[in-house]
């Protein structure tokens, strides 16, 4: 009798053990904890999760708009969600989390987490050999923020486990990665009566950033119209300017050289180059800055008074060479709306299994067909990695092999750029009155989805080989004259239009017009006009 008594309170105290302490209201879990404030969490998608301690201040709407499959069950530690993509364990006692997928491979894991006078605090492991990415638009050379202690007003982080995680709570943030403990990231908030966090698995982080436009939405309408230089201090609806830095001259320079890097792995879509810092710079400083100025993201002058002398050439220049760059930085501003990725592609965005290429802060892509190597100290060279793939250097026009580490001539505006095999980069005329020009660089097969503001629509440039000619297609949503410009290429035999018929060959200079071409064989370059009505299809063989 004695015995089974025993065994029928064991089995009361194991129902206790496993009995639900939680309540769910769409995709919502409210749970009661035996210790430390009440917290949700909220499934934004099967990757993507909201974290709320403390429950003081208005309840935040639910961000998905249909209810998510989660499977939810009692453990004997706490309750376990089960999605398609995540599962995540939540400890009954403080609520600590431990998140891993299907596959059992662990991803995170929580050890404190408490919210207390205004203040909270998270601790998670830092797992050997993880490195973080991110944590604001800050001038440090080196890459990752693993070992370092910062402050910061971009409380985002990415981990090459294949996270990210960041901050909702308005507040100042203290990040201790793995400095003060080696296996343990501190999180310490002040200023705040909840600690509210997200954690999103990408796991690449092209995912990630896709991941966290589902929580924030993408920036509202109106999109940006151009991206030319900015005259005055007003940017456009998601661009962020750099923070001042303790620091003048080429030391200003090489840091925000860097902080664009670091700015666009924190999430920041649109970081902005500033040159009014650089008024009072040496002239070499100045011309360096207003050339790596014309290929940030977003460029500015925020002080817009009339420059003089040799200043005042170089602005007029970089202002004519961003001009030209702005149908192409209009796509990707395009892309940010649309899909969350930050103009600025840093090697860790493009190439996340190349070790070698996600240590470099000293140079990123602008989209991905433009390797920027800004050389900021005014060295006469510079070593530049390029990630795999075949190079050719915009000024040179040498293909370089990629994978590897080459010594490049300083060019004279102070900054490398190489262009990636396969790319069709589109650049407004050099005036008003010339075509735009299709810049292909063979031999791989390559496309742009070309953002059409007025038309609200994208205009497609296709290119690439096929069996004996190469094939260039145009499909423009307006009425445009445009010049293909193929790279790296020997003189061709003939160039015709398909249902067009052959195109006249010209020695003349200048742009090709309309049913004509050129080639250029000191470049080795073949030039072919066309002209192209507002909803044409318009395709060009080049034969050999």
């Amino acid at each position: 009798m004695i015995r089974l008594v025993w065994l029928a309170l064991a089995a009361l105290s194991l129902q206790a053990q496993h009995s639900v302490f939680w309540e769910r209201k769409q995709n919502t879990f409210h749970l009661k904890l035996e210790a430390g404030p009440e917290m949700e969490v909220e499934f934004v998608t099967p990757s993507t999760f909201r974290v709320r301690r403390g429950l003081a201040g208005p309840a935040r709407r639910p961000i998905a708009a249909s209810v998510l499959q989660v499977d939810v069950s009692a453990t004997p530690a706490g309750a376990r969600f089960e999605t398609d993509a995540l599962i995540l364990h939540v400890s009954r006692h403080e609520g600590l989390l431990a998140v891993r997928l299907p596959s059992s491979i662990g991803l995170y894991s929580e050890t404190a987490a408490s919210v207390h006078g205004g203040g909270s605090l998270l601790e998670l492991a830092a797992h050997p050999g993880e490195e973080f990415f991110g944590l604001g638009a800050r001038p440090q050379a080196v890459a990752g923020a693993r070992g370092l202690a910062l402050k910061t007003e971009t409380p985002f982080f990415v981990s090459t486990r294949g996270y990210a995680l960041w901050m909702g709570t308005p507040g100042a943030f203290e990040f201790d990665m793995a400095k003060s403990k080696s296996g343990s990231v501190r999180i310490a908030g002040s200023g705040m009566e909840r600690l509210e966090y997200y954690f999103a698995f990408g796991p690449s982080l092209k995912e990630i950033w896709e991941e966290r436009l589902k929580v924030d939405g993408p920036i509202p309408d109106p999109a940006p119209r151009d991206l030319e230089m900015i005259p005055g201090p007003r940017l456009p609806r998601g661009a962020s300017r750099l923070p001042a830095f303790d620091q003048t001259g080429q030391d200003l320079l090489c840091g925000e050289a860097r902080a664009l890097v670091h700015a666009s792995l924190s999430g920041i879509l649109m970081p902005a180059f500033d040159l009014a810092r650089y008024r009072g710079a040496e002239l070499d400083v100045f011309r360096r800055a207003a050339n790596l100025g014309a290929l940030a993201p977003i460029f500015q002058d925020s002080q817009p008074l009339a420059f003089e002398g040799s200043k005042a050439d170089i602005v007029a220049g970089t202002r004519a060479f961003r001009k030209r760059l702005n149908y192409f930085l209009l796509a990707y501003a395009d892309e940010a709306r649309a899909r969350g990725y930050p103009i600025l592609h840093p090697m860790f965005h493009q190439y996340p299994h190349d070790i070698e290429a996600r240590e470099h802060t000293d140079s990123f892509l602008l989209g991905d067909e433009l390797l920027v190597a800004p050389v900021c100290d005014g060295a006469p060279q510079k070593r530049v990695y390029l990630p795999l793939g075949i190079w050719t250097n915009w000024d040179t026009g040498k293909e370089e092999k990629g994978r590897r580490a080459v010594t490049v001539d300083t060019p004279a505006g102070g900054v490398i750029v190489f262009v990636k095999n396969g790319s069709i980069l589109p650049l407004g005329g050099v005036s008003e009155s010339d075509p735009m020009q299709l810049h292909y660089y063979p031999k791989s097969g390559g496309e742009f989805f070309l953002y059409e503001p007025g038309a609200i629509d994208y205009s497609q440039a296709h290119a690439g080989p096929a069996a004996d000619i190469y094939r260039l297609e145009m499909e423009s949503k307006v009425d445009r004259d445009y010049e293909w410009v193929v790279h790296n290429m020997d003189q061709p035999k003939s160039v015709e239009q398909v249902e067009g018929g052959p195109f006249r060959q010209t020695q003349a200079d200048g742009p090709a017009g309309p049913g004509q071409w050129r080639y250029d064989a000191a470049n080795r370059a073949v030039h072919v006009g066309i002209h192209a009505p507002a909803r044409s299809d318009i395709i060009v063989n080049l034969r050999f």
